[in-house]
């Protein structure tokens, strides 16, 4: 067995909170985990987890034992890296969690950007409606959209998130433009049930943010079948901006309401906290702020 190896699968248990965990986030199997964690045991002689049928927690020397494997660990991490930016670029595996709502479009075109410049770097991307635990689901770094709850994650701003209300052309000919968010009462909208799941769109009104209850003719959970619905002339939609920018310019779109617009979110990239941050994070990192800035500048 390789010690650190085994010294890596231990402390993702105990962060983990399971062999199970352990496993997704190093990319093994059940087995192979437990198999570790046995033959380490065995090595030292002694017991590092007690394990019950819902959760496993580490004995009093386990927990002993886990701090100088967490310093042990980041040491090498942090001279293999220094051995890496010395020798070429930055490499190794990255593991990636993002919303779907965004990440469909607009953060798979940063990852696809990101892996041409860096092509030692491979990457995991996984989309989910839910915010992931970035710890305990072994992830390097979370894209998040909106306010963050406070934490002991480093989280650093990237971008601005907007979207903005459109109608087709053939819509408003025959429906009318709305020149207030009251105005909506008599209109047909496209809701987004990530971002609208009461039917309440917000904007701003005197100075304050409003709540204007809407009529959808249909509800969807990601951004490209609302601008398609829109596109089609189903109804009013709130889409993201970067979607529907060149739709806008093109005359194919109509931007409504400018005056009142109030969904202009921070994009955050998040990662865990560590004495030494890996180059492979640092570089995916600094990317997306200046992926992002262009998108925006665009």
């Amino acid at each position: 067995m390789d010690t650190l190896h085994g010294m890596r699968v231990f402390a993702s248990v105990v962060e983990t909170g399971s062999f199970s965990g352990a496993a997704r986030r190093l990319g093994i199997s059940n087995a192979l985990a437990s198999k570790y964690i046995a033959q380490l045991e065995d090595r030292l002689g002694a017991r590092l987890l007690n394990r019950t049928t819902r959760k496993v927690n580490p004995t009093e020397v386990g927990r002993a034992y886990y701090q100088r494997c967490v310093d042990i660990i980041e040491r090498v991490d942090e001279l293999e890296d220094a051995v890496h930016l010395q020798t070429g670029a930055p490499r190794g595996h990255l593991r990636i969690a993002g919303p779907r709502i965004m990440g469909e479009e607009v953060l798979a075109a940063c990852v696809n950007d990101f892996l041409k410049r860096h092509e030692l770097i491979t990457v995991d991307l996984t989309l989910e409606e839910r915010r992931v635990d970035i710890v305990a689901e072994g992830f390097d770094i979370a894209v998040r959209i909106g306010a963050l709850e406070d934490s002991s994650l480093i989280a650093r701003r990237i971008a601005s998130y907007r979207y903005v209300l459109c109608a087709a052309p053939d819509y408003l000919t025959h429906a009318g433009r709305p020149e207030r968010p009251s105005d909506l009462a008599e209109h047909i909208c496209i809701v987004n049930t990530a971002i609208s799941p009461d039917n309440r769109w917000e904007f701003l009104m005197e100075g304050r943010r409003t709540l204007i209850s809407v009529k959808p003719r249909a509800r969807v959970n990601a951004a490209r079948p609302i601008r398609n619905m829109v596109a089609a002339g189903h109804g009013i939609g709130l889409c993201l901006l970067p979607l529907v920018e060149e739709d806008i310019a093109q005359g194919r779109l109509i931007r409504l309401l400018e005056d009142f617009e109030a969904y202009d979110r921070g994009v955050y990239v998040i990662y865990p906290h560590s004495r030494h941050l890996a180059s492979k994070v640092r570089a995916f990192v600094d990317h997306a702020a200046a992926w992002f800035k262009r998108l925006e500048e665009l």
